[in-house]
């Protein structure tokens, strides 16, 4: 091995190898598994949005090396459609540039589809490696479950209840009033699953081309730290994104519609559904219940997915396809799972787990975190206090998100008063009357409801 490669094998490491044994790299234009002419159209659509690029730098936009694209580019200067540009007196290397007809096939390329990125990888690809990364289900283990908790406070009973569904591979539905904690814990479900990801930034079905990798959703790791060329030689297919796995949150603003393969007309692009970008990961539904359809059609759509691991997507109307569904899925909502399904849908999801009030005890801890996090003095006059004063006296329950909310509100008064770092008694009487709307019997909403 020479200097080089050792340099590169010392940097990418046991994680890169094997990340390229599970998608290596195409050392030619058959090993890609996409028709020559969808390579062609992007070389051409790449020239036309970036102007004259060198072999490498075309390269890297593709993330395909030399020796894949060079059968590319030798044909698209037969057609006289690419041609080399001459080296100016600072240039050190031959500079690829359209021609009149490239620029007219770019723009006819750009109109039939709008894509422009690393070349995608097919849907078979695409298929094995979300399955030889599948959601470690079974091997989720209590250890696992608790470590990934341990930051938060969290009855041990919960923590197992949720480890127990995670690895059942069915989905969870949590419920519970607001303020539970229900999207915080929810949100903490991703770090029980270790390992990093590769997601591909497109996939190609058929003459399609569908978005995958967002950088909106998606964590990337730069194990490379910028040394993009060095993959194209060594190191798994760039034409995927190496990433966490991927924790996708959806509330109110989910349509049915995105659940399907979505094309934008503005720019003729096909992007991938949530579930496809959140495969290897987490989906957690966040309020269900306040999106603008009824549940119980989400559940009818995803009921034979979450059964059989397999979904049914459609590009356009000459493209029906099958994509792994290999995502946790978990619907968190304020109101009774009953009210959201019928009997069969409730029965088939699985897992419902409740979020409820805490018990003194953890609330105690809660309170003390919260005193040490926003670095004030935890002081138990103040917290038996609430519990035996503001609590009993209103009916409230003890709710998670409680703690934070009053003493950053008493907080906010001392400061008006320029007591900075304190709060007493009162400043916690006054934000509780602040925070809380008061509870009327049924005889005063009555009064309250009725004309004057």
């Amino acid at each position: 091995m020479n200097t080089v490669n050792s340099a590169v094998a010392d940097l990418i490491g046991p994680v890169l190898g094997r990340l390229a044994q599970l998608a290596p790299r195409p050392a030619s234009l058959e090993a890609t598994g996409l028709a020559p002419e969808m390579l062609a159209d992007l070389v051409l659509k790449h020239l036309l949005r970036t102007g004259p690029l060198t072999s490498a730098a075309l390269g890297e936009r593709l993330g395909l090396a030399g020796p894949v694209l060079e059968p590319i580019l030798q044909f698209l200067r037969q057609e006289a459609r690419v041609h080399f540009q001459a080296r100016g007196s600072f240039d050190k290397e031959v500079r690829l540039a359209l021609t009149e007809r490239g620029r007219r096939s770019g723009a006819d390329a750009l109109q039939n589809c709008g894509y422009v990125g690393p070349a995608p990888v097919p849907l078979e690809t695409y298929e094995r490696v979300v399955r030889a990364q599948t959601v470690p289900r079974r091997s989720l283990t209590r250890e696992a479950t608790r470590s990934s908790f341990s930051s938060i406070i969290i009855a041990d009973e919960l923590c197992d209840r949720l480890g127990v569904a995670m690895a059942s591979g069915r989905a969870i539905v949590l419920y519970g009033p607001a303020g539970a904690g229900k999207t915080y814990i929810a949100s903490r479900l991703i770090k029980a699953l270790s390992g990093e990801v590769l997601i591909p930034h497109a996939v190609a079905v058929n003459d399609k081309i569908i978005r995958l990798f967002d950088a909106a959703v998606h964590e990337r790791l730069e194990l490379l730290e910028g040394k993009r060329r060095l993959l194209l030689a060594q190191g798994f297919d760039a034409r995927f994104a190496l990433c966490e796995r991927p924790l996708i949150i959806a509330c109110g603003e989910l349509t049915l519609e995105m659940l399907e393969v979505q094309f934008n007309a503005a720019i003729r692009e096909h992007h991938a559904p949530l579930q496809m970008k959140a495969n290897n990961g987490v989906l957690l539904i966040d309020d269900l219940g306040r999106q603008a359809f009824v549940p119980q059609r989400l559940f009818d759509r995803w009921l034979a997915p979450l059964e059989q691991h397999i979904d049914y997507l459609t590009a356009g109307t000459d493209a029906r396809f099958a994509v792994p569904f290999d995502v946790i899925i978990v619907f968190s909502t304020n109101r009774e799972p009953a009210e959201l399904a019928d009997d069969a849908a409730l029965r088939r999801l699985g897992y419902k787990i409740e979020l409820g009030p805490l018990s003194v005890d953890l609330y105690t801890r809660v309170w003390a975190a919260v005193c040490a996090g926003m670095k004030v003095p935890f002081e138990q006059e103040l917290l038996t206090y609430a519990l035996t004063e503001l609590y009993p006296a209103t009916g409230h329950s003890l709710l998670a998100c409680h703690p934070r909310d009053l003493i950053a509100m008493a907080l906010d008064r001392a400061a008006y008063d320029q007591r900075s770092g304190q709060f007493h008694a009162e400043d916690l009487r006054w934000a509780w009357e602040n925070y809380f709307l008061p509870k009327l019997d049924c005889q005063e909403r009555g009064a309250a409801a009725s004309p004057s």
